[in-house]
């Protein structure tokens, strides 16, 4: 159809550049910083490698020499005479890496080779472990949490220092078959990259910080729906939170899940669940940004955690309470002073699938909807054994023909009002009457 659309009517003679697909103006409104070799080449990983040196300050304040030595290795040519820099490089070449899934077997390879080439007093690095090292000194750490094969429990809080589950009984570690004494190699483990760092890191950098609040001071604001902020959930935690409101660097934030195949194979039915946070106080064209996307939690598979991913979002749920009850010290790199940032999660973004682990609710059977709920109109088909959802007549107007029409619909007329849809506290109570049992092998 688009491309009959094409020769029929010809493309569009306006269309010069579209500043939303990554093209540039000739007079940029919106200058998003630095423009360096990385940009220009269309890579935005990152921002310029001195720049974050200066948003990790925060991370060498117990060493501050080893930080003086960060610096004098950002400022350091790869040879006397060349215009690159040794950390840029480094952070260049390892996202290539990253990007094309290259083994550190290969990449330490590559790199040897690359340092034969260049002249003899050169500082490139020679193996994976240095680049690593580096680099691992300015990034943002993780945890790995073990966590029961049948997804009863983490490994953390009450839990940390036991060896078997106390739900299932299931051992944490695999059982070594050796009589040797070897590393305890656990049976599940998630890993999760917490929140409140990243958004410190985040507000260190004046310019992330200045675009933060975007949504305050350079939003076009005449009532029409052009950004997350003009909507009803926005307005909400407003109205509920005065507190909230008066401060535009508070973080709103959206939670998405689903499953993922991350062997690239469609016979095999490894799933892993990442779990993604997204900050919508950010203008539209960076809120989708890779470096604005945060990866928050990382599933294992092979199978899916189902209702009980509720288990593995235990310790983001325990950030997103502490940032929305007491929030923490943060410094503002745009405004040059430190305050107390809070956050709260307006919505999560998925298919119904995971919508329903998300919620708790049901999302087929015959209160299939997690709205309606048992005013949900089902009907199951006698020969297809499927499940049909009518009832779409139910949110017509009382005086609306289509309501008697019989023949084009399922022979019936409709007399019924279409059900009130039940709030969030409703749907809590609902949740909360439900005797739920985590872990595969108990009975739901």
């Amino acid at each position: 159809m688009i491309k009959d659309h094409v020769y029929l009517r010809g493309f569009n003679r306006s269309y010069t550049n579209w500043y939303y697909h990554g093209e540039h103006l000739p007079n940029d409104p919106y200058p998003l910083g630095k423009r360096g070799v990385d940009d220009i080449e269309g890579n935005d990983f990152d921002d310029y490698p001195l720049d974050l040196l200066n948003e990790a300050q925060e991370e060498f304040l117990n060493d501050p020499e080893k930080f003086d030595n960060f610096l004098s290795d950002a400022d350091k040519p790869l040879f006397d005479g060349c215009k690159k820099l040794r950390l840029p490089t480094m952070v260049k070449f390892y996202n290539i890496k990253a990007e094309n899934g290259v083994s550190d077997k290969c990449f330490t390879q590559f790199l040897a080779a690359f340092k034969d080439i260049l002249p003899f007093a050169n500082c490139f690095p020679e193996s994976t472990y240095e680049v690593k090292k580096t680099l691992n000194s300015i990034g943002l750490k993780y945890e790995k949490i073990h966590a029961c094969p049948n997804d009863c429990i983490l490994y953390r809080k009450e839990y940390a220092d036991m060896n078997y589950c106390p739900t299932c009984g299931l051992s944490r570690h695999k059982v070594n078959k050796s009589k040797e004494n070897r590393k305890l190699i656990p049976q599940k483990v998630m890993w999760y990259m917490p929140l409140i760092p990243r958004l410190k890191r985040l507000y260190r950098s004046a310019e992330h910080s200045e675009n933060l609040i975007w949504h305050e001071t350079k939003r076009v604001k005449d009532g029409k729906l052009r950004h997350p902020a003009d909507s009803q959930a926005w307005k909400k935690v407003n109205y509920i939170n005065p507190e909230f409101k008066s401060e535009p660097r508070h973080i709103r934030l959206g939670l998405s899940a689903d499953g993922v195949n991350p062997h690239r194979s469609l016979s095999s039915r490894h799933s892993s669940w990442p779990v993604f946070l997204v900050m919508y106080n950010l203008p539209p064209w960076l809120v989708m940004k890779r470096k604005f996307n945060m990866l928050s939690l990382m599933i294992s598979g092979p199978q899916q955690p189902g209702h009980n991913i509720d288990v593995y979002l235990e310790p983001l749920i325990d950030d997103l309470i502490e940032l929305y009850e007491n929030g923490v010290q943060v410094y503002d790199g745009f405004k040059k002073e430190f305050f107390n940032l809070k956050a709260v999660l307006l919505w999560t973004v998925s298919d119904f699938p995971a919508y329903s682990n998300l919620s708790g609710l049901s999302t087929k059977g015959y209160e299939g909807c997690p709205i309606c709920c048992t005013n949900t109109s089902a009907r199951r088909l006698a020969n297809g054994h499927k499940m049909c959802y009518m009832g779409h007549r139910r949110y017509l107007p009382a005086n609306h023909p289509d309501r008697r029409k019989k023949k084009a619909f399922d022979g019936t007329e409709e007399g019924d009002m279409a059900p009130l849809p039940l709030s969030g506290e409703q749907i809590l109570q609902q949740v909360q009457l439900v005797d739920f049992k985590y872990g595969k092998t108990q009975e739901k």
